[in-house]
């Protein structure tokens, strides 16, 4: 029998983008509509505390670096300005919300490692606890900063070297008891999901960003210009179709805020 967890849903603050990042040809010209409105929407940024029976709490995803407006590129603030952020949204905050300190961290599972999941890391320098993230996405990350061509979404270096990476080689890997991880691809090589069980409240499915927005899961919607490989996105999203279908899986996406606000107006935690 699977071990059970329960899971904390961490708010984290409030990002106001152009919807043709989520979805692909929103708010495009086409001959019927030449002049179309283009439409911002307010997203969420999320982070999850899994407490697993055995393993300790652990956190999905981290969010975003505190002071982000003066460390992030200027064209990243540009495109994806935080908008609303206040100490309660810090990550070291809200963990104590909900009732966790940093140091209660026991590891941390990337879904991938872009400057909004990935800033929060800054917490944990030099702390040595396991930092989970895919091979893929490592080098990845490795590689795009030292080349510079995409510098611009991913951690800066000077942080990779005190942190406890812990690679992730396999399509699917189960971490511990009842928490499962998948190699998801298409909006980033190493983009990986988390599948949590809890023992009153079902499955959950931590997609990180294979789903900005619940549309593109729900409306079955492909990646706008922040999809990097659409062959492998799709295949993703087939997969994650199979299997929030047979698990009855509550969805969570790497930044609707909807979704974040209607599952913590039902529960601080589910369990």
């Amino acid at each position: 029998m699977s071990a059970k967890s329960k899971i904390t849903l961490l708010d984290l603050g409030r990002i106001d983008t152009d919807d043709g990042f989520f979805i692909r040809g929103c708010n495009a010209a086409v001959q019927s509509a030449p002049r179309p409105q283009y439409e911002r929407r307010r997203v969420a940024v999320i982070a999850t505390v899994i407490e697993h029976p055995k393993a300790g709490p652990i956190l999905f995803d981290t969010g975003c670096a505190q002071n982000a407006a003066t460390d992030w590129p200027a064209p990243a603030w540009e495109a994806f300005p935080i908008n609303v952020y206040e100490e309660e949204h810090h990550l070291d905050t809200a963990l104590e919300a909900a009732g966790y300190g940093i140091d209660d961290i026991r590891g941390i599972v990337m879904g991938h490692l872009h400057l909004d999941h990935a800033g929060g890391l800054e917490k944990f320098r030099g702390k040595d606890i396991p930092i989970w993230a895919h091979e893929k996405e490592i080098k990845e990350h490795y590689f795009a900063v030292a080349t510079k061509e995409d510098i611009g979404v991913y951690l800066p270096s000077d942080l990779n070297w005190q942190l406890n990476w812990q690679p992730i080689h396999r399509d699917e890997t189960e971490l511990f008891d009842g928490i499962t991880l998948r190699h998801m691809p298409g909006h980033t090589p190493g983009l990986m999901t988390m599948q949590v069980e809890t023992k009153n409240s079902g499955h959950f499915m931590l997609t990180s960003d294979l789903y900005h927005v619940r549309d593109l899961f729900e409306q079955d919607l492909p990646q706008g210009w922040l999809g990097r490989d659409s062959h492998s996105w799709h295949r993703s999203h087939r997969w994650m179709k199979q299997l929030q279908h047979r698990y009855d899986a509550t969805m969570v996406y790497g930044h609707d805020a909807t979704v974040l606000e209607e599952l913590t107006a039902q529960a601080k935690s589910f369990d």
